[in-house]
């Protein structure tokens, strides 16, 4: 006849004994805004196991608060559970595209998606993942001549077209190009030239 042992179920599961859950309060989030990422340890039973030391990973971008405190801005986190086996994290959408997070043997993914907002002193474009649009607001007067005008630099270095792009203003008068350097360049398209109180024109192209 065998003999039977009581051996407590985490001394035979180990690590497996305790299961760690990631929850996100928002999964496909806009670049530059803040989710809250919930770490909770529960046992094999669902009971909650606090002062529980759980790491947390992101694969890009930063976690800014602990349990809403500020913390200096890190990828990698360490947190302590409480009496609900949870703490929380804030994270910053800094990076576009799909972000992971990790903490013990468990990983979830969320999407960032959106625009930036670039707002210089006579437009205003957006950038995204892989695309620029671009709204130009001139309001100053200027005239422009049938050869091609430089206006000065207008996008910066992480938004700038592979290749010009050019577009027409509203009034369908001028001519517009944005170089691949980032200037705009303006050209009248009337078989003279033209003064022009403001131009107004948009664009988009791929980045």
């Amino acid at each position: 006849m065998s003999e039977r042992y009581n051996v407590e179920v985490e001394d035979v599961l180990g690590e497996n004994y305790k299961i760690t859950n990631i929850e996100c309060s928002d999964y496909n989030p806009s670049i530059e805004g803040n989710i809250t990422v919930t770490i909770t340890v529960n046992d094999v039973y669902g009971d909650a196991i606090s002062d529980e030391s759980v790491t947390v990973t992101a694969s890009e971008g930063t976690f800014t608060q602990l349990n809403g405190s500020a913390i200096t801005s890190a990828s990698s986190v360490t947190g302590t559970t409480n009496s609900s086996g949870q703490f929380t994290l804030t994270y910053t959408c800094s990076e576009w595209g799909l972000i992971t997070f990790s903490a013990n043997n468990t990983s979830i993914q969320i999407r960032v998606t959106g625009f930036r907002v670039v707002t210089q002193t006579n437009q205003t474009y957006y950038t995204g993942e892989d695309i620029v649009h671009f709204r130009l607001h001139q309001n100053s007067s200027l005239t422009i001549p049938t050869s091609w005008k430089d206006l000065g630099n207008y996008v910066g270095a992480s938004a700038r077209p592979d290749d010009t792009v050019q577009f027409i203003e509203q009034y369908g008068s001028v001519i517009l190009r944005i170089k691949s350097n980032g200037n705009l360049e303006a050209r009248s398209i009337t078989g003279s030239s033209v003064t022009a109180s403001s131009l107004i024109a948009y664009a988009n192209w791929k980045i």
